[in-house]
């Protein structure tokens, strides 16, 4: 019997893979400058801020059974943003990235299933992505070893009975709508990215 987590999947496999093929992870195997990488971390930076303060907010929300998997997420989201303000581009501001990185406060403030949803979501979207390339810039090579690593596996393997809960929680209908919204999202921030990215030095 399929999980929730793979039928919600499959029921949206064409937009799903779609997404997965986004020219901005292929700039990022082989970006046209140091400079224009740091840029993209930038990026993630803004977005890593405002997720670290939601998810703390929503721990005590979680089911019990799955805390540790919410601690983990801190955990490792916590990590990153020390990696992230090492080798960002300091000052860096783009009106789409400050939407969306609101927008997902916002979202994480509607209830820990659909928080939960959203996270799970991204983040699969991103690691899927990003695990075929093969960088070999350096800066580019270590980050993509951070978000590809067996430790993210790993946890995304555990976040999947978590995401299962909050899908039954909330419907196949209202989580199918919550995908479509992550995709969305993911496309707009990764089109920022790409502009910034491509951008003249």
């Amino acid at each position: 019997m399929m999980r929730s987590t793979q039928r919600l999947l499959a029921a949206h496999r064409e937009i799903w893979d779609r997404a997965k093929h986004h020219p901005l992870l292929r700039l990022l195997e082989r970006p046209p400058s140091e400079r224009a990488f740091r840029r993209w971390l930038a990026c993630e930076l803004r977005w890593f801020e405002r997720a670290t303060a939601a998810i703390g907010c929503l721990l005590s929300e979680i089911p019990k059974s799955h805390r540790y998997v919410v601690a983990q997420a801190l955990l490792l989201l916590t990590e990153e943003l020390d990696w992230l303000e090492v080798h960002a581009e300091p000052g860096l501001e783009d009106p789409v990235i400050e939407y969306w990185a609101e927008r997902i406060r916002a979202v994480f403030s509607e209830g820990w299933d659909r928080a939960m949803t959203v996270l799970w979501l991204g983040t699969r979207l991103f690691y899927e992505g990003m695990k075929p390339l093969e960088p070999e810039d350096e800066l580019a090579r270590e980050y993509w070893e951070r978000r590809t690593s067996a430790v993210i596996e790993a946890f995304l393997h555990d976040f999947e009975e978590l995401a299962d809960v909050a899908i039954e929680a909330l419907g196949m209908a209202e989580t199918s709508a919550i995908l479509l919204e992550v995709v969305e999202g993911q496309m707009d921030l990764w089109d920022a990215g790409l502009g910034l990215v491509e951008g003249k030095e």
